[in-house]
Parts: structure tokens; C-alpha cells; sequence
């Protein structure tokens, strides 16, 4: 049955292909295909790695996705002020050579390191910086980046000033989140930016192909400042069924195959040896409700239905249906083995009670049950996030809480939730290293990014923003955890956001392929090397 699909599948990505479904490329000149080894694999010279993508990559333009999913292509073609080392725990000065912070902690000047390049060829400039923080002030989606930056301005071509509205030490996230693009380029292309291949990045591999149903084909930028990538052409192929891109591994048409189903954990480790790993992910998986939907009379906004929901969740049964009981059953937004200045306890967690949640059914008025709309998630059919959205329906109608599923593409799911238009959703969340990122969840600011609207809602939002920028304020890890805990308590308290599991993530790769040390998000091919 898997290979049947597989097929099937294969074909339609063939007749889209043929048929020039949304194509831009730059019409490289043809290859002939290489002679393959024992092992189904292209000599050394001629390899191009492969990679999956698990659903289409709606852009070439950073900032028109945060899904992490898209970030980990751009991680190979854009590079921040600041990048990100998840082996040796967190950020590094990237772009940025050297960093002074003035007395008040609110005024940072960066000097650039010498000699970067965009992969157009002209040389990274201070103004390329300010032109790229500045179209990214202007976007709503990066508020929760952005808001705490006054103005950014060259100082000389290779010194920028970066002044703050107030002292924010989480500022290494913005410096690492913010892409750096080339002004000229971004400029020259102007509306097609995006929409076709571009040079206007920094990293070390660059766009030569794009097509939105099939993937991205990235070519190495042989001027990269670091120096030539010994990988030279990497092919991103979307691969939305699970079963497909594990034959695909299995097939060797997959060379880096993370994030694999852990359904198929033992069947993949006998064909990857010892190329695996399985990494604990800075990962969440949760469920919010949405107490402002209109559905059956508005009954999420009962308070006791909210909470009789979240009383009926199995966390177990989530771990086994998404992880094969390889996950961690959540009961943080993010884990404080990755996160220091993550709250470890003094909350509420909801643990799994049904007799609890059928008091507080009756006691709201449904001792007979009631119907609550639909759980809405984004991603295949067999994705973890429908797996989870399954799940929960199960464990919601063993109460007496009838509800629907909706599982659909991301490009469709995402501005319904941002835009709360929804009843409950399974959403995701990951690759962080501090817990200023629950502020795209819960300030008013994040437009465009929560999808629970708590502003003018009957919280005491005033006090969950006020303690969102106490913990930005300080950098005393103490004080943080302190506020965070008194934020974390009040966002559990309103029973719209429950934590469900933290994944591990599957790593298997080519035998011919070395990785270095694996890492759970944000890999940099850079760093791969073809064994001789």
C-alpha cells in the first residue's frame, strides 16, 4: 500500500510539473543524468542532496512565512546579524563582527564583518541592513520582533545603529529572526520578489529553480564569505504524505530526511544504520480554543465548557498517536531544559480527568452533551498535527463534546487562526531559545501571529502584556522566571491554550553523508560534507 501510494503520488507531482504549475525558474542548462553507485546514490562529484519539504514553500521571500518549515530553507539562503547554534546552546554573532551596548541598554552598534558578499555580488552594506529591518518594521507579522525597536540607521558602511524604546534582552531572537536582503536586489525585482529565483541573500546556497507545488532547487554561492560549500546543488521536493517520503528514504531519493514519522522509526533505522538519531525537539504541540467563535451560541465562551475540554485530553494517548510514545506529554509552552528562563511549575495542567469534565459539562448547562464546531489544523491527512487533531476528537467525544475535524493546507489554515476564525485549532510552535516567544501568543501586539485574541477579552490582559514586558526588561534569569510564571499561571487560567507534546525529532541521512552534529531545527548544509 505505501509504495502503491507512493506511486500515485509521484505521478501527480509529475502531470503538475508537466503541466507548469506555478513554475519560475532560471532556465539552467540541462544535466545528463549521473551513473548511480551500489547504493542508488549519484558519485560524489555529481550529487544532488536531497531534502524533503513537507508541504509547498509559498515564497522565496523570508518574510512572507514563519512557518518553521520554510525557516529551514531559508536558513540555508539568508543569514541574520545573529545565527543560530543548536548544538552549542543558542545564538552567535553571525553578520555581525562586534557588538556594543550603551550604558541604558538600549542602543546597540554593530560593526559587519569584512568581506560579505550578497550572492549578486555586491557588498553587504550598512543601509542593506537598515533597508531590511525596516521593511520588516513595516510588516505586522513581525511586531512581536520589531516593536521594541525605535530606529536603525547606518552609522558608515559597515557600522549600524540599533536604538531601542526600551532595555529588551531578548533582543538576540530579533537579530537572528530579521533577514538580511540585498536593497538592490529586492528593489530591481520589486512586486516578483519572491515569486521568482533571486540573488539577494547572504547564505550560502541560493535559489536557481522555484516551483510552488514541486519544491526549490538552491545552487552554492561559490563567493560565500565562509568560503565554497562542499555541497554544491541541494533539491528541496515537496513530499506531503509520510508513507511517500519514507519510501522516498528508503528508495535513496531522500539524502536528509528529518522530522521523519515515528510510526516508522524501526523501519527506517534498519535501512539507515548508523545514520540516525532521535533528538527531544524545542518544540510544542497544543490545542487552542478560540472563546470568541460564534459557533452553537458561542459556547467556547463558557468558561466551564473550555475547561471540561481541556479535562477530556489524554496527553498520553496524543504521544502515542503523533510520537509512538517517544514524545513528552507538555504541560509548558516550552521546554526549561532548552529554555532557562522557562516557569518549571506553579500553574494549573489540566491532567486528564473525566469525570471532571462531565461535572463541568453539567454544570454549564450540557449534562447531555453539546457540540463545539470543528478542530482545525493545517498539514496531510497523515500529518502529527491531524494525528493530533484525531486524537482529541476521540478523547472530546468520550465526554459527550461532539466536534468535526478540518485538516487542510497551511497556506489556507494559518490566516483563518491569526485571524481567530476558527473554533479550536492544533497548532505548532519551535526553535526559540527564550521565553519572550510566548509574546507572539498572547500580546496584542503579535496581530498576526496569536491565535487566541486575548485584548478586550474577559482576561485581565492589561496585567499578561505588562508582565510579557517586565521579563524583556531584565536580564536577571531569576526576575524572568518570576514574571513568567505569574503570566504562564494567568494564560492556563483562561483554558484557551493547553500544551499537548513535545516531539522528538527523527533524524535519518544518506550513508555517503557527513552531518556533524545533528541538531533538532536549524541544520545548516553549509557543514555537510560527502564522505570520501
Amino acid at each position: 500500500m505505501k509504495k502503491l501510494v507512493a506511486f500515485l503520488i509521484a505521478v501527480l507531482m509529475l502531470v503538475a510539473a508537466v503541466t507548469g504549475c506555478s513554475s519560475n525558474t532560471t532556465n539552467p542548462a540541462p544535466t545528463k543524468p549521473a551513473e548511480s553507485n551500489q547504493n542508488g546514490q549519484q558519485p560524489a562529484s555529481d550529487r544532488t542532496l536531497k531534502f524533503r519539504l513537507s508541504a509547498s514553500l509559498p515564497s522565496l521571500d523570508w518574510e512572507q512565512t514563519t512557518n518553521t518549515r520554510d525557516m529551514k530553507v531559508w536558513h540555508q539562503m539568508y543569514e541574520g546579524l545573529y545565527g543560530m547554534d543548536e548544538a552549542n546552546n543558542g545564538y552567535y554573532k553571525e553578520l555581525a563582527k562586534e557588538v556594543a551596548l550603551s550604558d541604558d541598554q538600549k542602543v546597540y552598534t554593530i560593526t559587519l564583518q569584512d568581506g560579505v558578499k550578497f550572492q549578486n555580488g555586491e557588498p553587504l552594506k550598512a543601509s542593506d541592513v537598515v533597508f531590511s529591518y525596516n521593511r520588516a518594521m513595516k510588516n505586522s507579522r513581525f511586531n512581536y520582533l520589531t516593536s521594541m525597536i525605535e530606529n536603525v540607521e547606518a552609522v558608515s558602511d559597515n557600522t549600524v545603529k540599533v536604538t531601542l524604546n526600551r532595555p529588551y534582552s531578548p533582543i538576540d531572537h530579533t537579530f537572528f529572526s530579521i533577514k538580511i536582503l540585498s536593497e538592490k536586489e529586492v528593489t530591481e525585482q520589486g512586486d516578483k520578489f519572491g515569486t521568482i529565483p533571486h540573488k539577494g541573500g547572504t547564505g550560502a546556497y541560493y535559489a536557481t529553480e522555484y516551483n510552488v507545488a514541486t519544491g526549490v532547487k538552491l545552487a552554492a554561492f561559490e563567493d560565500y564569505w565562509r568560503g565554497a560549500p562542499v555541497i554544491k546543488n541541494v533539491e528541496y521536493i515537496v513530499i506531503s504524505d509520510e508513507a511517500a517520503a519514507v519510501i522516498a528514504y528508503e528508495n535513496h531519493e531522500l539524502d536528509y530526511f528529518e522530522d521523519a514519522p515515528l510510526s516508522e522509526w524501526d523501519s527506517l533505522s534498519k535501512v539507515a544504520g548508523d545514520n540516525k538519531t532521535l533528538i527531544k525537539g524545542n518544540n510544542i504541540m497544543f490545542m487552542a480554543i478560540n472563546y470568541l467563535s460564534p459557533t452553537n451560541n458561542k459556547v467556547l465562551a463558557n468558561e466551564k465548557v473550555r475547561q471540561a475540554i481541556f479535562y477530556a485530553i489524554n496527553k498520553e494517548d496524543i504521544n502515542l498517536a503523533v510520537s509512538d510514545g517517544y514524545g513528552t506529554e507538555a504541560i509548558h509552552y516550552m521546554p526549561p531544559e532548552y529554555v532557562a528562563t522557562s516557569p518549571k511549575d506553579g500553574f494549573e495542567t489540566y491532567n486528564y480527568n473525566v469525570e471532571k469534565s462531565k461535572q463541568l459539562l453539567a454544570d454549564a448547562g450540557y449534562a447531555n452533551g453539546v457540540d463545539v464546531g470543528t478542530i482545525m489544523t493545517y498539514g496531510a491527512n497523515t500529518s502529527n498535527n491531524a494525528k493530533m487533531a484525531q486524537v482529541l476528537q476521540a478523547n472530546l467525544s468520550e465526554v459527550g463534546i461532539n466536534a468535526q475535524v478540518a485538516v487542510m493546507e497551511a497556506a489556507v489554515v494559518t490566516p483563518k487562526l491569526y485571524a481567530q476564525d476558527y473554533d479550536i485549532c492544533v497548532f505548532a510552535d519551535s526553535g526559540n531559545y527564550d521565553y519572550n516567544n510566548i509574546r507572539q501568543q498572547v500580546h496584542s501586539e503579535s496581530v498576526g501571529m496569536y491565535v487566541v485574541k486575548f485584548k478586550d477579552g474577559p482576561f485581565n490582559w492589561q496585567r499578561m502584556e505588562e508582565l510579557v514586558d517586565l521579563g524583556a526588561s531584565t536580564s536577571n534569569i531569576d526576575d524572568r522566571v518570576k514574571y513568567y510564571k505569574e503570566l504562564w499561571s494567568m494564560v492556563m487560567d483562561t483554558a484557551t491554550i493547553l500544551p499537548g507534546l513535545h516531539r522528538p525529532v527523527a533524524i535519518v541521512w544518506a550513508d555517503d553523508l557527513n552531518i556533524g552534529k545533528p541538531v533538532p531545527t536549524y541544520y545548516k548544509i553549509r557543514t555537510f560534507e560527502l564522505k570520501k
